[in-house]
């Protein structure tokens, strides 16, 4: 036959082929789950194992919106997954993958549907057929819904399709992923204010704890730009529970019971499911030992291997009882009198249902998405806070403000009162005088807030670094200002030596203030100054005893000895 007689009847064959698949009628290898009947209907599979495994997984999907979040939940239950490797008549149970999950859920055959035509194959060099590319869903060659029982329906799957897309986008995209198990609440639905991206949550542990942080960087990953906004998630995460308890009406008691009855039935499913891997395990063991006991005793060869056999199933049976016990023993199916009124007094206090440790983040955010649509963060870093708009379901809306903590260099920062006593303190006080007034009044330093140090206080070194640090003007300067004099200058105005200033200083003749702890400013009186006398014929005591009594009574700031 010629190429182009052979082109010709490949043609007509694919084409009856495709007649075929456009009425439904073409017979393609089933998945797992399903079989073909003795009429060639497309019928659920006989074995009850494999229906209710697969029932179960869709059923998990639902509750936790992730395949991997699924995959997880079977490895925590100790469930395996059916699988029929190239469509052997038995169906072999092997643990859960993500790939096996994502194979599930995106194959619509689970929803009742016949398809076909949903991948382009070519032939390579070799001969062998392999997968170019997969076709979108209108270029199918076909698809007819509801064209044999399903395990889901056909909206189901579509909303499957979305939940998934949803979860596989980039991070660039605006999207609310499914609960996981980090502390933070918003985790998918906090948007940042100033660039309208979804933030993303980081965790960090600090100081022996983990913490939470809400993070716009979109733009530094793709443009190289700063970072958007970081902020932390402990005060925005108390008040969005503490908004959450306020609003929570009386249904907030239904709810939670329905919770408790879902994760009792959840449990239930689970051990029904074991029950039917120790009911398979006892019919391979049956059968084994059946089969060891019609063998002839004395063909040795053939009866030692049977009897290995049937120890294996034994092994197997055996194995999975102890699966169904520990697992029972975990998920603690038997509730006594005591756990249940505990849970009923929880139910009944939604508050304390919240704030309960045992309660999982993951129940906390799955509880959150059926209250808050979204919440939009805006940080404001000149008053160290942070304002929260809130959107409920409903369309209502909430603005929230909350204080930003403190960094580590904020903590031990002096506060601002603080300084502004220190100012006004330093118009007649040295530092040595300002730490005990400081100290008198209960008052303690930045670093006190250090841990250890509690006890610290207040030193002249301490006011001076204050003094320096913040820029205030000092006691030489403010004095400076009120027309005091060195002790140089003094002496030349009253054309006196510098050792006779002194002395008239100490017995008070003139006066002087101290602007540190060994130094001083003096004053030079304008109107009748003190002229120098014979200290002979008239002694400084004398003289200063005069003087004291010639003026007027008022306050003085003189010093005797060391500052004041």
């Amino acid at each position: 036959m010629s190429e182009a007689e052979l082109h010709v009847l490949k043609a007509r064959l694919r084409g009856g082929i495709l007649n075929k698949v456009r009425r439904g009628e073409y017979r393609c290898a089933l998945p797992t789950g399903f079989v073909y009947d003795e009429a060639g209907n497309v019928v659920l599979d006989s074995d009850a194992q494999v229906r209710e495994t697969i029932t179960y997984f869709f059923e998990t999907f639902d509750r936790v919106g992730s395949a991997c979040q699924t995959v997880k939940v079977f490895r925590n239950e100790g469930l395996n997954m059916p699988s029929r490797p190239c469509n052997q008549a038995a169906a072999i149970f092997r643990p859960l993958t993500a790939s096996a999950a994502l194979r599930v859920l995106n194959n619509p055959r689970y929803a009742g549907a016949y398809v076909y035509g949903r991948r382009l194959y070519r032939r390579s060099a070799n001969g062998k057929k392999t997968v170019q590319r997969k076709r979108q869903f209108d270029d199918w060659l076909a698809c007819i819904p509801e064209a044999h029982p399903g395990y889901i329906t056909w909206e189901r799957f579509q909303e499957n399709l979305k939940i998934l897309e949803t979860n596989g986008r980039g991070y660039e995209v605006a999207r609310a992923s499914p609960p996981r198990e980090g502390a933070a609440l918003l985790q998918g639905r906090a948007v940042c204010g100033r660039c309208g991206r979804h933030f993303r949550v980081r965790y960090a542990t600090r100081r022996g704890r983990q913490e939470a942080w809400y993070v716009c960087d979109r733009a530094h990953g793709s443009r190289g730009e700063p970072n958007c906004q970081s902020i932390a998630g402990s005060p925005i995460d108390e008040a969005i529970g503490a908004l959450v308890v306020e609003r929570m009406t009386p249904a907030a008691v239904e709810l939670a019971l329905e919770i408790r009855t879902e994760i009792e039935a959840r449990h239930e499913e689970a051990d029904q499911l074991r029950c039917r891997a120790i009911e398979r395990a006892q019919i391979e063991a049956d059968l084994a030992q059946r089969r060891f006991m019609l063998v002839d005793p004395g063909n040795r060869l053939v009866a030692d291997t049977l009897e290995g056999e049937w120890n294996d199933k034994l092994r197997a049976m055996a194995k999975a009882c102890e699966d169904r016990e520990h697992g029972r023993q975990e998920e603690q199916l038997v509730l006594d009198d005591v756990v249940r009124e505990r849970l009923v007094s929880m139910t009944t206090d939604f508050q304390k249902l919240w704030g309960d440790p045992g309660t999982p983040n993951r129940e906390r955010k799955r509880l959150l998405t059926y209250l808050i649509e979204d919440a939009t963060l805006i940080k404001i870093p000149a008053a160290g806070s942070t304002r929260i708009h809130v959107r409920f379901k409903g369309g209502k809306t909430e603005t929230l403000t909350v204080l930003n903590p403190k960094s580590s260099a904020q903590q031990v920062k002096t506060q601002p009162q603080v300084v502004e006593l220190v100012d006004k303190l330093l118009d007649e006080h040295i530092y040595s005088e300002i730490a005990d007034l400081l100290n008198e009044q209960g008052l303690r330093p930045g670093g006190s807030a250090r841990p250890g140090r509690g006890d610290d206080c207040f030193t002249a070194s301490r006011v001076a670094y204050l003094v320096h640090r913040y820029g205030l003007r000092s006691r030489y300067d403010r004095l400076r200002d009120r027309g005091l004099l060195t002790k140089e200058e003094a002496a030349t105005r009253l054309g006196i030596h510098p050792c006779t200033l002194v002395r008239w200083a100490q017995h008070s003749i003139i006066t002087r203030l101290a602007y540190n702890a060994h130094a001083y400013l003096y004053e030079a009186p304008e109107l009748n100054p003190p002229v120098k006398h014979c200290s002979r014929w008239n002694p400084l005591v004398d003289r200063a005893a005069t003087i004291k009594a010639a003026k007027v009574s008022k306050p003085s700031y003189q010093t005797e000895g060391d500052a004041v």
